[in-house]
This record gives structure tokens, sequence and C-alpha cells, in this order.
């Protein structure tokens, strides 16, 4: 079985009950985080992990929403006994790497046990995370000076899609073909917000993420990285992806939880199971 954990479904401006974006991907001995914003560590606390619970980290690009509780996740595994590897495009390395000098100068590095792998910023690159689990990275349309990498993972059978901080393009299309589950942003929305142009912005609508994970033939799309006012009005985003079709469009809170197992994610008549984290069921 495999667990997604929405610990965070905000973008850069969130406000109330949504923080910054970051995923917790959970299977047998395999353990990967997404995105470190502001308050990574508080967000891991609220579903009971802590950062030396985490195997793998992945990180899109080096925006601060995305990054800048780095340098906290890695303070709290100080001679962590595991190793944590470290997901990301050179540029992206390098300001998780600048991040820590900036803010612990001195501390020993040594003592945080990580492991950079730098990720191709130009071609698509599949990587070998362990044995039955492969990430496969692109890059996206992104805005002058930040690289930013979409991911797809897949394990247990299961193929698992994660894109933020970028316009509609064919390269998600391909990296999310016939996925599980894609997770993509929906900053924005077209009904909510019809005079705004997201796209100036690199950013999506749900509007426009609906129609990706029909263009991709995915089985479930999330959406995440909302604005406050989109964040308020999630059966709009939900309609609004879904268009005229039967696609299965999911607005997760904070602290959501994707169960997924024998091939798919599970689901009933009303849509996937999500879980909170008291366990119960949505």
């Amino acid at each position: 079985m495999v667990e997604v954990t929405f610990l965070g479904t905000g973008g850069a401006f969130a406000s109330g009950r949504r923080t910054n974006v970051a995923l917790l991907v959970e299977a047998p001995d395999f353990r990967l985080l997404v995105e470190t914003g502001p308050t990574i560590v508080h967000q891991l606390a609220r579903v009971n992990r802590r950062a030396v619970d985490i195997n793998w980290l992945f990180v899109s690009h080096l925006h601060g929403d995305h990054s800048l509780g780095f340098p906290m996740l890695a303070l709290n595994r100080v001679d962590a006994p595991t190793p944590l590897h470290v997901y990301a495009g050179h540029t992206t390395v390098r300001t998780l790497k600048e991040l820590w000098r900036i803010v612990y100068p001195g501390l020993d590095d040594l003592r945080l046990n990580l492991q950079y792998h730098e990720l191709s910023e130009v071609e698509q690159e599949q990587v070998v995370l362990q044995e039955g689990v492969t990430m496969t990275t692109s890059l996206v349309p992104s805005p002058p000076g930040v690289p930013t990498l979409a991911a797809r993972w897949e394990l247990d059978g299961l193929v698992i899609v994660f894109a933020t901080d970028t316009v509609p393009n064919d390269t998600v299309v391909e990296l999310a073909h016939g996925a599980d589950l894609l997770i993509h942003e929906a900053s924005f929305s077209a009904v909510l917000q019809p005079g705004y142009e997201p796209n100036a912005h690199f950013h999506t609508t749900a509007q426009q993420a609906g129609e990706i994970a029909r263009r991709a033939e995915c089985r479930i799309v999330a959406l995440i990285h909302l604005n406050p006012l989109a964040s308020r009005h999630p059966d709009v985003l939900v309609e609004e992806a879904r268009g005229d079709t039967d696609l299965r469009v999911i607005v997760p809170e904070d602290g959501e939880r994707i169960r997924c197992e024998g091939g798919s994610c599970v689901a009933d008549e009303k849509g996937p199971v999500i879980e909170n984290p008291r366990g119960e069921r949505k």
C-alpha cells in the first residue's frame, strides 16, 4: 500500500488552514518528502512524523515557499543514524546548501547525514531511489533563473506525478500519462478570477489542471498550491477542473491522506478514500 499525505496545500501566500505545499509519499520501507517550505518540521509533526523519519527528499525549485524550511529540517537531523537523500536540480541544490550556511554558519554539516543528488535541469532524467521505486524528472516552463522540475514516481504498481509553479505544457502531459494520481497546482480559478492571467506568473488554473489530467489520461487529479481566495471554494475548483466530464477531482485539506493499493488509488462512489490525521473517513 502507498499513502500520500498532503502536509500542506497552499501557495506562497498560504493563510488560514492551508500551509505551503508539501507532500509525504510512504510505502513499506520508503518515505519520501516533497518540498520543504518554511513550516515543514511543524507540518511533519502534525502527522506524527519527524525529520529523522524521512529517507528521501525532492525539492522542485528554489522559491521560498518550497525551500526555506530546509535548514530546520536539516538541523532536526543532526546525528541521524540514516542518511537523507536530497534530490533537486543543480540550482536548487546550491540554494539549499547556501541556506544552511547562512542560518547555521560553523555547524558541522557532516553531522547532518545528507547526501545530495543533482538532477538535470535540461533533459528528462530517471533514477532508481531503491529497489522497486523509480523517479523521473523533467524541466517545466518556469520564471527565468528558477529551473523547476516536475516528478513522476513509480512504486508498488502505482504512478504518482507532481507538478507545480508552471503553466500548462506538454512536458507534464507526457510525464503524467496514465498516472493513477496527478498532484497538480491550481494557484488560480478561471471561475473565481476570470480577469486574471496566471500564465504571466507561471501558474495554472483549476480548469487548466483538469485539462492536463484528461489529456494525460490520469485517474485522479488532486489540486494543490491554492491561493487564499481559491482555497475557500473547493467545490468550485472541483467543478471547474472536472468540466462536463467524469474526471475524478479532489481538493485536499492539509493533513489529509490518500491510500492507494492493488494497482490504483482506492475509490468508492464518492471518489478517493481520504483520511485526516485521526483516521476518520471524509
